[in-house]
């Protein structure tokens, strides 16, 4: 990474950290301390001039509009749980966060896929993150915890939150060498590894030996457990070693239109 993509990535960081910041004051108004007291119809009150309403949408999950007197949120009918409080989440993080540019937003699956770069949708799912899975609650629960999608399950479960959200916080906040990977046509879009992952993650196509590049060519992997890929397939200065591997789950998000893989 050269300087000037490292110095655009810090500032970036610093956003993502203030958006983060503003979502645990929240929940320290209203003295929240487990996961069940998350209560997004009491964030909603404590915020004021800002209205929910549920279904009437067309071509989005989630959309915002300002008007004279606040803000009106309005989500689509059907989603699941955890999706449905993401989306919700998501939109209060606009609504706080953005009110300098108060145009519309209409926020689908690709709005949400946006993590990690600098912008307005990524600064709104990073507060909506925090709000459902704060750092002083979600950080106790990863001791112990194997990186694998089935464990990522159980948090996203304890938390009603999306997968994909879910799967961000633990890469933020854990201790162990892993990397999300999220892919979509063949192309990798973005990556994100925890503090603690060193190795550059290679960038533009797929590779063929990896687990993503086999479920674009429509071979089914194994749910459920990690298994060895060839390191050379997910890192850069690595293409001619053939003797070591890296462990990959990755999964389908149909909603997302993409892979998500979990290195480890």
């Amino acid at each position: 990474m050269n300087f000037s993509a490292k110095k655009a990535s810090t500032l970036f960081e610093a956003r993502f950290e203030e958006c983060r910041l503003k979502a645990r004051s929240i929940l320290h108004d209203l003295m929240v301390e487990e996961p069940s007291e998350i209560d997004l119809a009491a964030v909603v009150g404590i915020i004021g001039d800002l209205t929910v309403e549920e279904g009437g949408l067309d071509g989005a999950e989630g959309r915002i509009l300002w008007g004279q007197k606040g803000a009106a949120i309005r989500i689509k009918e059907g989603l699941w749980p955890g999706r449905k409080r993401f989306t919700l989440a998501h939109e209060i993080g606009h609504f706080l966060l953005h009110k300098h540019n108060p145009q519309g937003r209409f926020d689908t699956g690709h709005q949400f896929a946006i993590w990690n770069e600098a912008g307005e949708e990524a600064e709104a799912n990073v507060f909506a993150a925090e709000l459902l899975m704060p750092d002083y609650l979600f950080k106790p629960r990863l001791k112990r915890q194997a990186p694998s999608f089935r464990n990522l399950d159980q948090l996203a479960e304890d938390f009603a939150a999306s997968r994909l959200s879910t799967a961000l916080q633990y890469v933020h906040y854990c201790h162990e060498q892993v990397a999300l990977v999220f892919s979509r046509g063949g192309q990798i879009v973005w990556s994100k590894p925890a503090k603690d992952f060193p190795w550059p993650i290679r960038r533009g196509e797929l590779s063929k030996d990896s687990g993503a590049g086999a479920l674009v060519a429509g071979k089914r992997n194994e749910p459920g457990r990690m298994a060895p890929t060839p390191v050379y397939a997910w890192l850069t200065n690595f293409e001619r070693d053939r003797d070591h591997d890296i462990m990959e789950e990755s999964r389908l998000l149909s909603s997302y239109d993409g892979i998500l893989s979990l290195l480890w």
